[in-house]
C-alpha cells in the first residue's frame, strides 16, 4: 500500500514539476517577451479607452451610439474585400522577395476596393439608408471608403510587421489610436459633432497611428520601393486559397459576428441597438486585443516551426492553460458585479449595460482562445473546411436571433445568440486542437 501511495506521490510531483518547467522556459521564450510588448501596449491602450467611456457615454446618447455601430458593422464586413485576405499570408513565405509582392498586393487592392465603394456611395447612398430605416446613417456613408483604406493599409503594414517581428511599431500604433481616438471623440462630442463626432474620431485615431506606426518603423520599408509586376502575379496564385476560401471564411466570421447589430436594427429601436453595442464594445475589445497580441506572436513562432518540422502542441496547450488560470477567475468575479456600477460608470441611460455584458461572458472568455489560435487553419491551408464551419455558424447565429426577433423580445435574442456562439466556439476550439493532433502525428505540417 506503501508503495502504491509513493507511487502516486512521484507521478503527481513529476507532473507538477514538468508543469512548473513548462511555465518556467515559457517565460524565457522569445514568445513570452514579444508577447508582453504588445500585451502591455494594449493594457495600456485599453486603460485609455476604459477612462474615456465614461465621458463619451455622456456626450452621445445610447441611440447615436447605436447608429455609430451601425456604420461600423457595415464597414466591418466590407473591409476584409480590401486586401482580399493577402495580408494574412505576408508571413508565411520564406523568401523575402515573395513577402514584399504580397505586401504590394494587398495595398493594390486596398485602394481599389476603396475606389469601388466611392463609386457605390455615390450612386446608391441613398437607397442604403433606406434599407436600414435610419436617416442619420446618410452623414456617415461618405466617410466608409476612407475607413476601408486605412484599415486596408494598417492590416497590411501590421502583417509586414509581425513577419519583421517588429512588435514595437504594433505597440505604438494600439496606444496611439486609443489616446488620439478617445481624446477627439470626446472633443468633439464636447463641441456637439454628435454622430458625426464618433465618426471623425475613430478616422483620426487610424490614420494618426498608422502615420506614426510607419515613420517608427520607416526602416523596414526601404526595400519595398521596388515593384516586380510577375511576382506580384506569381503569388496572388501560390496563395489564391486566401481569397478563394479564407475571404469567404472572414467574411461569413465577420458577418456573423455584425449580425446583432445589423439584422436587429431592423427590427427594435436603436436604443437598445445602442445599449447592446457598448456591451459588445467594452467587452470584445479588450478580448480582441489581447487576442490578436497572441495571435500575432504566435502565428509567426508557429509558422517557423512547421517550416522546421517543430511542434506545436505544448504552445498552444499552455496559452490554454494559462488562460484558465489567470484570466478565467477575472470573467467569475465580474459576473458578480451589480448592474448599478454601470449606471454609475456610464450613466443612467446605460444601465442596462451590465445585463448583456454578462450575457456575453461565456462567448468573450472562449473567443480568448478562439481568436488567439484561429492562425491554424491558415498555417495548414485549412480555409476550406473553416469557411464551411463558418457557414454554418452565421446560420445558427440567424436563426438564434431572428428567434427573437419573432417573439417580440429584444432580450430573448441576445441571450439564444449567446447560446450558439458558445457553443460554436467550443466545436471550433475543438477542431483546432484535432488538426494540432494530426500535425503532431504526422510531423510533416502537410495536409491533403
Amino acid at each position: 500500500m506503501k508503495n502504491g501511495k509513493d507511487l502516486l506521490y512521484n507521478i503527481l510531483y513529476s507532473e507538477k514539476m514538468s508543469f512548473l518547467s513548462q511555465i518556467k522556459r515559457f517565460y524565457a521564450s522569445e514568445f513570452f517577451k514579444f508577447a508582453v510588448v504588445l500585451l502591455s501596449s494594449n493594457a495600456i491602450a485599453q486603460a485609455i479607452g476604459f477612462v474615456a467611456y465614461p465621458i463619451i457615454t455622456r456626450l452621445y446618447s445610447p441611440e447615436i451610439f447605436g447608429v455609430f455601430n451601425l456604420f461600423l458593422s457595415i464597414a466591418n464586413v466590407l473591409m476584409l474585400l480590401t486586401t482580399g485576405q493577402y495580408e494574412l499570408a505576408i508571413v508565411l513565405p520564406e523568401s523575402e522577395k515573395k513577402a514584399t509582392a504580397l505586401f504590394q498586393l494587398s495595398l493594390l487592392l486596398t485602394v481599389g476596393v476603396a475606389l469601388f465603394f466611392s463609386i457605390i456611395i455615390g450612386l446608391f447612398g441613398k437607397n442604403i439608408v433606406i434599407l436600414f430605416h435610419h436617416e442619420q446613417l446618410a452623414l456617415l456613408l461618405p466617410y466608409l471608403p476612407f475607413y476601408l483604406l486605412l484599415w486596408g493599409f494598417w492590416q497590411t503594414i501590421n502583417y509586414y510587421f509581425v513577419r519583421q517581428k517588429r512588435y514595437y511599431n504594433l505597440s505604438v500604433y494600439n496606444v496611439t489610436q486609443s489616446v488620439s481616438g478617445a481624446g477627439m471623440k470626446c472633443l468633439l462630442g464636447f463641441k456637439g459633432f454628435l454622430a458625426l463626432g464618433l465618426v471623425y474620431g475613430q478616422l483620426f485615431g487610424q490614420f494618426l497611428a498608422t502615420s506614426i506606426s510607419v515613420i517608427s518603423g520607416r526602416s523596414a520599408f526601404k526595400h519595398l520601393k521596388q515593384w516586380d509586376k510577375q511576382e506580384i502575379v506569381t503569388v496572388a496564385k501560390t496563395y489564391s486559397n486566401f481569397p478563394k476560401f479564407q475571404l469567404p471564411h472572414g467574411l461569413l466570421n465577420t458577418l456573423a459576428g455584425n449580425l446583432p447589430v445589423l439584422l436587429l436594427s431592423f427590427y427594435f429601436e436603436m436604443e437598445k441597438i445602442g445599449l447592446f453595442s457598448l456591451a459588445l464594445t467594452v467587452g470584445l475589445t479588450p478580448v480582441m486585443l489581447f487576442s490578436n497580441s497572441v495571435f500575432q506572436v504566435m502565428f509567426r513562432r508557429a509558422s517557423e516551426r512547421v517550416q522546421n518540422k517543430g511542434e506545436l502542441k505544448n504552445d498552444c496547450l499552455m496559452f490554454c492553460k494559462l488562460c484558465l488560470i489567470f484570466i478565467l477567475p477575472l470573467f467569475i468575479l465580474f459576473a458578480f458585479v451589480p448592474n448599478s456600477v454601470f449606471g454609475l460608470l456610464f450613466g443612467q441611460h446605460w444601465i442596462n449595460v451590465g445585463f448583456y455584458l454578462k450575457l456575453l461572458l461565456p462567448c468573450l472568455f472562449l473567443s480568448i482562445l478562439v481568436a488567439s489560435l484561429s492562425f491554424l487553419p491558415d498555417l495548414f491551408f485549412k480555409q476550406k473546411i473553416a469557411a464551411q464551419i463558418e457557414f454554418i455558424y452565421a446560420i445558427l447565429k440567424a436563426i438564434a436571433l431572428l428567434s427573437g426577433v419573432y417573439l417580440k423580445n429584444f432580450d430573448l435574442a441576445v441571450i439564444f445568440y449567446c447560446i450558439v456562439v458558445t457553443f460554436m466556439l467550443i466545436v471550433k476550439l475543438i477542431w483546432y486542437f484535432r488538426i494540432i493532433k494530426k500535425y503532431e502525428f504526422s510531423k510533416e505540417g502537410k495536409y491533403d
